[in-house]
């Protein structure tokens, strides 16, 4: 039982870090954490080996919220997908803020 808790630890920060990765590849967004949570990225494991990973971010102004966030999906799916045995069944993605340009 204790290699599984280190298997299930081992692979949330492979995940996460993966996550984490693609997201700075993104323009427009940067990593946020959110009051009352631990991290920017979590990871949920379903059944089936398949995740569900939670992204918390800011959008800097002038990004449209539909496209930048479809981008960052879609680069936080191809980037755990190649690099791990595990399918992404979802990527949600909270807008915690919007960051204005400095005057």
């Amino acid at each position: 039982m204790a290699d599984n808790k280190k298997d299930f630890e081992v692979f949330t920060s492979v995940i996460t870090a993966l996550a984490k990765d693609a997201a700075a590849k993104v323009e427009g967004v940067y990593l946020q954490r959110p009051k009352r949570k631990n991290d920017a990225v979590e990871v949920f494991f379903l059944p089936n080996e398949k995740v569900t990973v939670d992204i918390y971010v800011t959008l800097f102004q002038g990004y449209t919220v539909p496209e930048t966030v479809a981008n960052l999906q879609e680069s936080v799916k191809n980037q755990i997908e190649d690099a791990t045995k595990f399918k992404v069944h979802t990527v949600n993605v909270q807008v915690v803020g919007v960051e204005m340009e400095s005057l």
